[in-house]
């Protein structure tokens, strides 16, 4: 056999691989994307003495999450995690707005906590609807004394709903300018990416119509989410805006280095457009 048959022969089975493992990717990528945590979880599962509220979707979804209501004629934050965890493990990070008199709302998706149905961006946003709506038709809380708080997968929830309502503030916590973005540098070996990836999360095409004042944080020591995205979306947004990088924090622990309370700062001197 010739060099020349060996090599096509060995070129072949490569490309077999190739096609294999981007199938395969394609395939599975609402798994890699959406990772709901088991339910077998630690206490951290307490409420910390939020209560359990209820909110149906407009494609009729029963969803449960936990509320806070405010004091002192404060507004409401409302939380949206990210991708790999639930909101068991929220309550730590909504401390800080409640000792200031804020209520918090932690909003569950579907397919996490129990929530029943299979994530995806369009199921996302219809899910932080039915809790924005809830807010403003069930406790009279006015748009624009809702503070919306999204990190890492959260924040696109939170830039999409911004576009949405007019609220009194977005807190960004390690963002993205898009889904798509975070997968082209995770596997720059798939072309065409824009064409074979379902749930993009396009904020870098929305955040500039957000008129609400818009903090973004990050971390130093992240390894999910490369900076230099968190910084080209700073870039499209609009003033009023700032952002903060917060070098000893991990992906998930900003709030343990003074986001909160930096973001609600800034939220609250800085008026929306």
């Amino acid at each position: 056999m010739s060099k020349t048959r060996v090599a096509l022969k060995c070129f072949g089975a490569l490309m077999i691989v190739y096609v294999a493992c981007v199938g395969f990717l394609v395939i599975k990528q609402r798994d890699f994307l959406y990772r709901p945590v088991s339910h077998d979880r630690p206490d951290i599962q307490l409420s910390n003495g939020m209560q359990v509220i209820t909110v149906i979707t407009q494609d009729g979804l029963t969803l449960q999450g936990w509320y806070a209501p405010p004091k002192d004629e404060k507004g409401v934050v409302i939380l949206f995690h990210g991708q790999g965890l639930d909101i068991a493990y929220y309550p730590p990070k909504a401390t800080y707005y409640r000792e200031q008199g804020y209520g918090t709302l932690l909003a569950e998706y579907r397919g996490y906590g129990g929530n029943e149905a299979t994530p995806t961006e369009d199921g996302l946003y219809k899910d932080a609807r039915a809790y924005l709506n809830w807010l403003i038709e069930k406790q009279n809380i006015p748009e624009n004394q809702i503070i919306l708080h999204g990190t890492s997968l959260g924040s696109a929830v939170a830039v999409q709903m911004a576009t949405e309502y007019e609220v009194k503030g977005v807190i960004l916590g390690a963002p993205f300018k898009s889904a798509l973005n975070v997968a082209q540098h995770r596997f720059p070996f798939i072309p065409f990416m824009d064409m074979l990836m379902w749930d993009q999360y396009r904020s870098d095409l929305k955040i500039s119509t957000i008129n609400a004042p818009v903090f973004i944080g990050t971390a130093g020591l992240d390894m999910v989410i490369p900076n230099d995205s968190s910084e080209a979306l700073y870039d499209l947004a609009k003033q009023p805006k700032t952002k903060k990088e917060y070098p000893n924090s991990k992906h998930m622990g900003l709030h343990e280095h003074g986001f909160p309370a930096d973001a609600l700062e800034f939220i609250e001197t800085n008026p929306t457009n």
